[in-house]
């Protein structure tokens, strides 16, 4: 057993450095606080079972230079950190075991309780589970080596798994084959780079269809007679038919209707008559159609000098592109002239705009267009462009003919192919050769210390089935004591859990409704979301004690740190006769706890009083600067005896009476200064518990004083009977002088050892009655 804790330095908080008086029993209680240290000293529990020293060295502080020390007595011999081997095995029940048993935070592996059979039974082989041990030691070591082996072939081998890269053939002549891959991707962007340039236009000049029905006018409004007599008259006097006078000259006539040019009158010119009717409303009408209508066929005529030159635009580009094919197709160079065309162009254009302005002239002019048509015809039927069409088709032929004879196919495909060869070289590298070597060799080595991991599990599972079957029935005893409403209907065991590690299956009853962990994707928030804490704690505490249901055999000393996490009162009565049962079972306990009134009602049990003993972990906190806020501080642990928690779990008036009873029995100068402050808050308090209506929180020990002297009605339970007012009073006047600071530091250097004394017999006199 676990006799005594002599020293534990520089391991977390702890600053355990000398061993006490007092030594282990069989259930041992450690009160402490949170933060003080319990957890660690699990922690540590659990690297001696696992002799991990270089655990335990990891917790050293980082505020401490010091070197850890760990000194424990157990079963007679000494344990330090150069020898944490023990016959006894140290069986921890804390936060890592809940979350290593029934919940794994990260979701990897929701097959819980993976090793359930380490906790279930106390008769497994030492010898295969020492074993056991030895051969994961020994996989994690092949793990390490094999990890920077994985992470080289990974990276030269990006998606292709070891088998895959082992499995790669070698190219005979790569260099060679690479070189052609590569002749052959040249090529191909030659390809690409020749099919990108211009092959050559013909030459074509489309005959245009010109609409010249707009020289011809129908003016069906014109008085025909009214025609003919001005006709006949421009033809008597202008033989030149230059009629612009006359329009011109009808525009100036003014209000005199005299003639602008002779100044006759106009009244009796039949003919200035005539004209008036001819230049009416249709004339005008025609001549502003006209107007339109010319403008639309002189620009059709001048689209043909536009695509005269588009076609020396054309000539002048399929000169540059011959340029551009030079350097693989020669001896050609068409060429066409386009002067004459050109001086067509011209003169087809010119004789538009003479036969507009002679329309113009005369509306009912009739328009002759021999030599419009001569020119027309002239550049349309004149010029022959198949010469320089044929040299352009034969040109064409020969870029044609060229590109089909380069070479075709993808150069993605051939790139791939270089890359399955450059990947071959590497396969065959020495390094990458070296490392397969050590690869399959070290996976050979794995491979079988895991298949001989799992035949011992299997002889462990065979020699286990019976108990295990048994071991059910005391884990839901025990959820029953603890008034669980979760049961274990099933109970069996497989290796199929992470990593070949021996698993549960087993299904749960909670609240009437079955729930299969065995399904993981079906009821995979179990853990998280329908149990309770408390159900949690109570299945896990549940696991963990179902070992213990029979005698001690394993040397075991059962560690409990704050088992009562999220339990109710009638769980925490049922946990105590749990403990009840380990110690009467031959297990040492040690139950760490931050609940003084727990330890206090386990202390009190009267089956294990007799067996208990109760240590505190004492706590300092150490701040390098008192009056700066973010000073830094250092929490530092021991552990201390004690002969009960009541100093933790008893009422104040009680702490408060004993304090002043121990001063009357035994005054120490020390203590004197700490009582007479006391005596006023006991006194108080008395009179509360005497009369809690009357004195509430707003009465003070003066105001009772003066309620009780005042009261004359001898039937009030105020009346002073036997006249104690006085005592009171006297009492008072004396302690609340130093119960508030005014003169503080005076009247606490006068203070009188034996006074006080006397005024604390008075009280403790007056409160008890005597």
């Amino acid at each position: 057993m676990l006799e005594r804790i002599i020293k534990i330095e520089n391991i977390k908080q702890w600053q355990h450095k000398r061993a006490l008086s007092q030594g282990f029993d069989k259930l041992n209680l450690i009160y402490g606080r949170n933060g003080s240290g319990k957890s660690t000293l699990s922690k540590i529990f659990n690297f001696i079972n696992e002799n991990d020293k270089a655990a335990i060295e990891a917790l050293k502080p980082l505020e401490s230079d010091g070197v850890p020390a760990l000194s424990l007595r157990v079963g007679g011999a000494s344990v330090t950190l150069n020898s944490l081997q023990t016959p006894f095995n140290f069986q921890v029940f804390n936060q890592e075991f809940i979350d290593s048993n029934l919940y794994i935070p990260n979701a990897k592996d929701r097959s819980q309780l993976t090793n359930y059979y380490e906790f279930s039974l106390g008769k497994v082989s030492v010898l295969k589970e020492q074993e056991i041990d030895t051969l994961k030691a020994e996989i994690d070591a092949i793990n390490v080596q094999l990890s920077p082996i994985d992470t080289r072939l990974t990276t030269k081998f990006p998606s292709k798994t070891v088998a895959k890269i082992r499995g790669i053939k070698a190219t005979p002549n790569a260099d060679a084959e690479i070189a052609s891959l590569d002749a052959q991707i040249q090529d191909l962007k030659s390809v690409e780079h020749y099919k990108s340039r211009k092959k050559l236009s013909p030459l074509v000049l489309t005959k245009p269809d010109l609409d010249t029905s707009v020289f011809t006018l129908n003016i069906e409004s014109l008085s025909k007679e009214a025609q003919e007599k001005v006709e006949l008259h421009i033809a008597n006097n202008l033989k030149e038919r230059d009629v612009m006078w006359l329009e011109t000259g009808t525009q100036l006539v003014n209000e005199s209707d005299n003639c602008p040019f002779c100044a006759q009158p106009l009244a009796n010119s039949n003919i200035f008559s005539l004209y008036q009717d001819f230049i009416s409303d249709s004339y005008t009408n025609a001549s502003d159609k006209f107007e339109l209508d010319s403008d639309q066929f002189e620009l059709d005529v001048r689209a043909i000098g536009c695509k005269i030159e588009d076609l020396e635009a054309l000539v002048k580009s399929n000169s540059e592109i011959i340029k551009t094919w030079s350097d693989r197709i020669k001896g050609f160079n068409p060429q066409y002239d386009f002067k004459d065309l050109d001086s067509l162009s011209t003169s087809i254009e010119l004789e538009c705009v003479n036969l507009i302005k002679e329309k113009k002239k005369d509306l009912l002019l009739e328009t002759d267009f021999t030599k419009f048509n001569q020119l027309f015809d002239s550049i349309f039927d004149g010029f022959d462009f198949s010469a320089y069409n044929s040299e352009v088709q034969e040109f064409n032929e020969q870029v044609t003919k060229f590109l089909n004879e380069l070479a075709t196919g993808s150069t993605q495909a051939l790139q791939a192919k270089i890359n399955n060869i450059e990947e071959t070289k590497k396969r065959f590298e020495t390094e990458v050769v070296d490392d397969l070597v050590n690869h399959k060799s070290l996976s050979d080595d794995k491979k079988d210390k895991t298949k001989k991991i799992k035949e011992l599990k299997e002889e462990i599972d065979k020699d286990q089935e019976d108990s295990i079957k048994e071991h059910k029935d005391s884990i839901n005893l025990l959820l029953k004591n603890f008034h669980s409403m979760i049961r274990i209907k099933e109970l069996d065991k497989d290796n199929k859990g992470k990593g070949g590690s021996t698993r549960l299956k087993y299904v749960i009853n909670f609240i009437d409704k079955e729930l299969s962990v065995e399904n993981v994707d079906d009821n995979k928030h179990i853990f998280e979301h329908v149990l309770s804490l408390g159900d949690r704690s109570a299945l896990a505490l549940a696991f963990f004690l179902s070992k213990f249901a029979k005698a001690n055999s394993d040397n075991s000393i059962v560690v409990l740190d704050d088992p009562m996490s999220s339990l109710d009162n009638y769980r925490k009565d049922a946990t105590i006769v749990e403990i009840e049962k380990l110690i009467n079972n031959g297990y040492q306990t040690i139950v760490f706890s931050h609940d003084p009134f727990f330890l206090s009602e386990i202390q009190k049990y009267s089956i294990l009083s007799q067996h208990t003993k109760c240590f505190e972990i004492d706590v300092s906190y150490k701040k390098s600067d008192p009056l700066k806020a973010d000073s830094s501080q250092y929490i530092s642990s021991q552990m201390i005896e004690r002969s009960d928690y009541d100093s933790h779990v008893l009422h104040s008036y009680h702490k408060e009476y004993n304090k002043l009873y121990d001063f009357v029995a035994d005054a120490k100068d020390e203590s004197k200064v700490e009582v007479a402050r006391s005596i006023r808050p006991i006194l108080e308090a008395h009179l509360r518990f005497l009369y809690p209506r009357e004195f509430n929180e707003g009465v003070w020990l003066g105001n009772m004083i003066t309620m009780i002297r005042d009261e004359t009605d001898p039937s009030s339970h105020f009346f002073d009977t036997h006249n104690q007012i006085s005592q009171i009073t006297k009492i008072n006047e004396f302690s609340k002088a130093f119960h508030h600071a005014d003169g503080f530091d005076t009247k606490i250097q006068s203070l009188d050892l034996q006074t006080v004394q006397s005024y604390a017999q008075e009280t403790l006199q007056f409160v008890t009655g005597i």
